[in-house]
């Protein structure tokens, strides 16, 4: 079977009040966080049609903030996308179980750069990054274009997202679908599916 991952908050850390945090303190951290993040620039950005540069003078009349510092905040999101040790585990022992794994995320050019100095992906048998390809989960397009590359069925994929949305989507293509709230009951659920030995 093939396992296809999204990435963050499944994979690695995504925290936008704690990126705000890191950059400016705590003060207002998760207003500012709202303003910054919770917008269609964001998407564009994950989509790959807008650089961080021109989100960062865009958002300066909702976050307040003049653009440089807008943009120190944007720039800080890479290196806070660490990777969740417990799911580093259950990945190399899926991958040592047999399985193909894959990722599937909506994520800017400059995440997946610094995320492709990783280590894990030894275990990934291929990726597809909303931003390279412009085109986003839950749209069926990205999911079709995973499945068509790679050369995969539908019915022999199981995708793990932390967005009921996004699994959705998934399943509405025949590909099993499986919520993601934290490492252990992602390896509980994957035992009972028996994706693993147990």
């Amino acid at each position: 079977m093939a396992i296809i991952f999204d990435l963050g908050r499944v994979v690695v850390s995504w925290d936008p009040v704690g990126i705000v945090s890191s950059v400016r303190g705590p003060d207002d951290a998760e207003a500012l966080a709202e303003r910054l993040f919770n917008h269609p620039d964001w998407l564009e950005v994950d989509r790959g049609t807008l650089s961080l540069h021109t989100m960062a003078r865009q958002a300066q009349e909702r976050t307040g903030l003049p653009a440089a510092q807008n943009l120190a905040i944007l720039q800080a999101v890479p290196a806070s996308l660490l990777p969740d040790p417990a799911m580093l585990t259950l990945i190399a022992e899926l991958h040592g179980a047999g399985h193909t794994l894959y990722a599937l995320s909506n994520m800017g050019h400059a995440s997946i750069d610094w995320l492709e100095q990783q280590p894990f992906w030894r275990f990934f048998s291929g990726k597809v990054v909303s931003a390279r390809v412009r085109m986003m989960k839950p749209e069926q397009d990205i999911y079709r274009y995973l499945l068509v590359s790679s050369d995969l069925k539908a019915d022999e994929c199981l995708f793990i997202d932390d967005s009921p949305a996004n699994v959705a989507a998934a399943q509405a293509l025949g590909i099993g679908g499986l919520v993601f709230t934290d490492a252990p009951s992602c390896r509980q659920q994957l035992l009972s599916l028996g994706y693993l030995p147990g």
